[in-house]
């Protein structure tokens, strides 16, 4: 059977295979005490959620952590992997801008690309591409962050 305990120091959840006296948080290293009250028993033993975006798997007496689907919306009902593909096809007119709700940012690279006729598009468009990657390869809790939830108009990576 598969228990799930949740850290007191960083607040993540982790499986153990077995009942332990004591648990090692395989994210921050905080060993705690464990009674059976508080642990619960998990009807599935290859995957438990974490947080928004990962999956841990146990392997053992050591977790690893992957990330989950990259198109799943988040809390702001926004999803990475959206964001990310308009800033690859169509970021040059700051369409992943629109889309996160950061139109500062979205008119700005649409009135560069179109005052420059292109020419300094292609500068745009680089940048967008870049953004486009780290959309992939952030959490969904960094996406919605920093493209989401931040004060800044103008993310730029």
């Amino acid at each position: 059977m598969t228990y799930i305990h949740q850290c007191p120091e960083c607040g993540r959840q982790y499986t153990t295979q077995e009942q332990v006296a004591r648990v090692k948080c395989p994210y921050c290293g905080k060993e705690t005490q464990v009674s059976y009250a508080q642990a619960e028993p998990q009807q599935q033993a290859d995957a438990q959620h974490t947080t928004a975006g990962e999956r841990m798997y146990a392997f053992g007496d050591r977790a690893a952590t992957a990330f989950d689907n990259v198109f799943a919306n988040g809390t702001s009902g926004k999803s990475r992997g959206v964001a990310g593909l308009l800033a690859l096809l169509l970021g040059f007119i700051g369409l992943h801008y629109f889309y996160c709700g950061k139109t500062t940012g979205g008119v700005t690279f649409l009135v560069i690309t179109i005052l420059s006729c292109g020419i300094l598009g292609t500068l745009v468009w680089l940048m967008s591409v870049i953004q486009g990657v780290l959309f992939f390869t952030m959490t969904q809790d960094e996406f919605e962050q920093k493209w989401i939830y931040s004060n800044n108009n103008f993310p730029l990576f």
